[in-house]
């Protein structure tokens, strides 16, 4: 499904697009502006908890954060701006919006897409999933023998962990139970079948999505070059 919408990278390319549309906004307005620079950020996937060792040896249950590279060099802090600038701004931010760019990430509230709704229609038939509830049932009571409380029902996440070094016990100790009890991936493998299922019987639209998604793309990448940015950072 991540093929469905923007990835780290698009997502930095789009948003800096649009901030470039914004800013345009703003010196048409007749003040002088310029949108951020500088790298973005994306979270590890964790909707079945920690699932790997590397990663719960550095951070514990904490999500890796990866940093994806920007399209523009980080700028210097920002001068303050006069109340009639601030004004302009948030003018611009109106008018301007997402600029025709459609939103194009898991997860956000009220998303009626095709793809969000094929995901939420797979999470709830994993939900249900015997292999899974049998999983989540050896799980759970390997994770209470050795001590573990989860923080609430149905949660992948612990209660206690005040150190550095007792949360990653912690997920290390997690992860010795899903192992034992099929892997750490499998709830992940068994969203996947799902996901591949719906998938089929949604493929005419799932095709218009991502040929929006790189339609999209494409003149995100064209605003930036009629803005000075090369093409070897795109």
């Amino acid at each position: 499904m991540s093929s469905y919408w923007y990835s780290d990278r698009e997502n930095v390319i789009v948003n800096t697009a649009v901030a470039f549309l914004i800013y345009d906004c703003v010196e048409d307005a007749g003040f002088a502006a310029s949108p951020r620079g500088g790298d973005g950020k994306a979270l590890q996937d964790r909707s079945y908890g920690q699932w790997s060792r590397s990663i719960a040896a550095r951070n514990g249950s904490s999500p890796e954060i990866r940093k994806i590279p920007g399209v523009l060099d980080a700028q210097p802090e920002r001068s303050p701006v006069t109340a009639r600038q601030q004004e302009a701004e948030l003018g611009c931010y109106s008018s301007v919006g997402r600029a025709g760019f459609p939103e194009l990430l898991q997860g956000l509230a009220g998303d009626q897409s095709v793809q969000n709704r094929i995901v939420q229609t797979s999470l709830a038939l994993t939900d249900r999933d015997p292999e899974y509830l049998s999983y989540r049932r050896s799980w759970e009571e390997c994770v209470a023998a050795k001590g573990l409380k989860l923080s609430s029902p149905n949660s992948w996440s612990f209660n206690g962990g005040g150190s550095k070094e007792e949360e990653i016990r912690m997920a290390l100790l997690d992860l010795d139970c899903k192992d034992a009890s099929g892997g750490a991936g499998k709830p992940y493998d068994i969203l996947a079948q799902y996901e591949a299922a719906q998938m089929k019987d949604h493929q005419a639209e799932l095709n218009e999505v991502a040929s929006q998604k790189a339609a999209s793309v494409e003149r995100a990448k064209q605003v930036l070059r009629d803005h000075g940015v090369a093409d070897a950072r795109l």
